[in-house]
């Protein structure tokens, strides 16, 4: 393999190049203590601050993005013909799913890398993800609420809101924030178990990876078709399994696992990150063989075939993740120990990402109900569905961007505001604010002595009159 720019000439017997802070002071990454044994326990530590990841910036970023391409690529299949076209449109549909299971693979990994072998405390940690994920998923259910569901009587608002918070269901896409809520529910036991079992990372990734797959089998042959599918709970499973933690948990157990032995994942990637590609090339035969076997073998249709529960998806996902990790963390040593190139639109991307998955569906409903009907009808149908989608996540990146700058507003994207006060942003505001002062201040001023002039001259004039 050829050697990246910004690394050493021999690969082979080299650690990955640190990350590097985003104050561009080169941090090396804190490992987990290991042994060719596995990961040694170690007692509780006091949680430091981390090495900042900018490969995973990138990950965050683009799976994002892709939780919009997968809804608007999903809401235009009616602008393609039926046949082969929508075939082919549902096929980018099933490829775009990956996003929930990397979504909260992410999600393990940023909480195992920042706080396993550290000490966790529950009130503190609640605090923070409280005010940052909580509320936020609390006050956009409601403002879906109230823009996109028919009005009731107060009582029965009421409890449709609490039974929507409850559920995930007051928008399409929320369901993605209940899942994270979940999941941080069991982190303590998650953190824990995750460290026993990291003792002997290949074993529990693959009792997880074959528990995984045959619960998707499961679901696939017994759940969603055959004549167990019409009864009550196979239906009850088939609306509620999307929201139910426990169904991603091979996904989250990667994660936490790729969190553990970080230095020994970019090791790998950096040897042998080229056949990451095979593997998603791997996935994504399976699922679009099964797409085109279920459609014109099995009879059962697309819907069927681009089911997120199928065994191939497992297979598809961890391709896909392995491949985006690897793209991304190249990027990020091209210039160690330096900051990759672009990393302040990355890191940008990433703060606005929790926002995107939040209001995003808001922002799509509208391009699709303005929007679309604007799309000139003799344009391809491949670049009307990419209008659509390109239009929906730059509008909602530049509204969560600018929410990110407005203090207070920030929170409902879970952020802080990104505004410092030594910042060239604020020193800008701060002068354009002097400056609007000063020439109100000039303008008052003069209305004032204008005034003055008005009042002593009326007398005069009064006294002019017969």
């Amino acid at each position: 393999m050829s050697n990246l720019p910004g690394t050493s000439d021999s690969i082979t017997n080299t650690a990955p190049p640190p990350s590097v802070a985003v104050d561009g002071a080169p941090t090396g990454v804190e490992p987990t203590s290991a042994t060719s044994g596995g990961l040694v326990p170690t007692r509780n530590k006091p949680r430091r601050p981390r090495a900042h990841l900018y490969e995973i910036d990138v990950v965050r970023s683009v799976t994002a993005v892709c939780v919009v391409g997968v809804h608007a690529v999903a809401f235009t299949v009616f602008l393609t013909p039926p046949g082969a076209g929508q075939l082919a449109q549902n096929a980018v549909v099933s490829a775009l799913h990956f996003t929930r299971e990397i979504f909260l693979s992410i999600t393990a990994f940023v909480m195992v890398y920042g706080y396993a072998n550290s000490s966790f405390s529950i009130g503190a940690f609640w605090r923070k993800r409280g005010l940052g994920v909580l509320l936020p998923y609390i006050i956009w259910s409601v403002f879906y609420e109230v823009t996109s569901k028919p009005p009731l009587p107060p009582g029965q608002w009421i409890a449709r809101l609490l039974d929507d918070v409850l559920t995930g269901n007051a928008s399409f896409q929320l369901y993605f924030i209940l899942l994270s809520l979940e999941f941080y529910l069991v982190l303590p036991l998650f953190l824990r178990l995750i460290v026993w079992a990291g003792k002997r990372p290949w074993l529990t990734f693959g009792v997880s990876f074959a528990i995984q797959i045959a619960l998707l089998a499961l679901d696939y042959s017994v759940i969603q078709t055959g004549p167990y599918a019409s009864t009550p709970w196979a239906l009850y499973i088939g609306q509620n399994e999307s929201r139910w933690l426990p169904v991603y948990q091979f996904y989250m157990v990667f994660g936490g696992l790729a969190a553990l032995y970080l230095p020994q994942v970019r090791a790998f990637m950096l040897r042998f990150g080229k056949w990451t590609i095979l593997a998603l090339a791997v996935g994504v035969a399976l699922l679009w063989g099964n797409l085109i076997y279920q459609v014109y073998g099995s009879g059962q249709g697309i819907a069927y075939g681009v089911s997120v529960f199928q065994p191939a998806m497992a297979v598809y996902v961890f391709g896909a993740a392995a491949a985006l990790y690897w793209l991304a963390y190249r990027w990020s040593v091209r210039r160690a120990p330096k900051p990759p190139g672009g990393y302040r639109f990355w890191s940008l991307l990433s703060d606005v990402s929790f926002g995107i998955y939040l209001l995003h569906a808001y922002i799509l409903v509208k391009v699709m109900e303005y929007g679309v009907p604007l799309i000139p009808a003799w344009w391809l149908e491949p670049i009307r569905v990419l209008a659509v989608w390109g239009s929906a996540a730059a509008l909602t990146v530049a509204l969560c961007t600018l929410m990110l700058y407005i203090p207070g507003v920030s929170r409902l994207i879970g952020r802080t505001c990104a505004l410092r006060r030594d910042s060239r942003t604020v020193r800008w505001l701060a002068r354009l604010a002097a400056e609007i002062r000063d020439r109100g201040s000039h303008l008052w001023d003069r209305l004032a002595k204008s005034q003055k002039a008005v009042a002593s001259s009326k007398p005069c004039s009064q006294q002019e009159q017969p």
